[in-house]
């Protein structure tokens, strides 16, 4: 009898421990749901969204991809950015396909952007969507747009330095100290 309440014990506690197990990875995995980025489709239209969504506010739209060593590292600098200056306004649009979403939302997340409103090309013809953000743009990236309150722009290609950073922060009223950007 002794033995059998053992056996039974043991069977108990094993059923106890798999369930707590699956509860807790279930969990964890609904948390890093919550946490994730979410993609918006970037269409022909949306830069009319995005700028209208934006009326009367100067902010700044990064565009970027997985496969570019220079937009990773540049990222950086706007983690850095986002946790200084909360009114500053930030647009990260992926050129890459929406078949690369998820290394994409891991990037953000990874670099503490993923509240950031984040979009994705969403067209078979990627060509489109850049002549549509731009004309003069034949896809060279980082490729960064700093918006003036009234909406004029001036477009830059390559990675932005801490002193464009500062001038448009500062012109923009929205500069603290930039030290810890580099």
């Amino acid at each position: 009898m002794n033995v059998q309440l053992k056996i039974w014990t043991r069977r108990v506690l094993l059923f106890v421990s798999l369930g707590l197990s699956t509860l807790i990875n279930a969990s964890s995995n609904e948390t890093a749901a919550t946490d994730s980025a979410s993609l918006k489709p970037f269409t022909k239209h949306s830069l009319g969204q995005i700028t209208a969504d934006r009326q009367g506010q100067a902010f700044i739209m990064v565009l970027w991809s997985i496969d570019c060593p220079p937009c990773l590292k540049e990222l950086e600098y706007f983690q850095a950015l986002k946790a200084h200056f909360t009114k500053t306004n930030i647009v990260f649009i992926s050129t890459d396909s929406p078949d690369d979403g998820a290394s994409i939302q891991q990037i953000l997340v990874d670099n503490e952007l993923q509240t950031l409103d984040s979009w994705i090309f969403s067209d078979s013809l990627p060509e489109r969507l850049r002549y549509k953000i731009d004309p003069n743009w034949y896809g060279e990236l980082p490729r960064t747009y700093f918006y003036e309150a009234d909406h004029t722009r001036r477009a830059h290609s390559g990675m932005v330095t801490h002193a464009e950073l500062k001038q448009w922060l500062t012109k923009n009223a929205l500069a603290i100290s930039l030290k810890r950007i580099n």
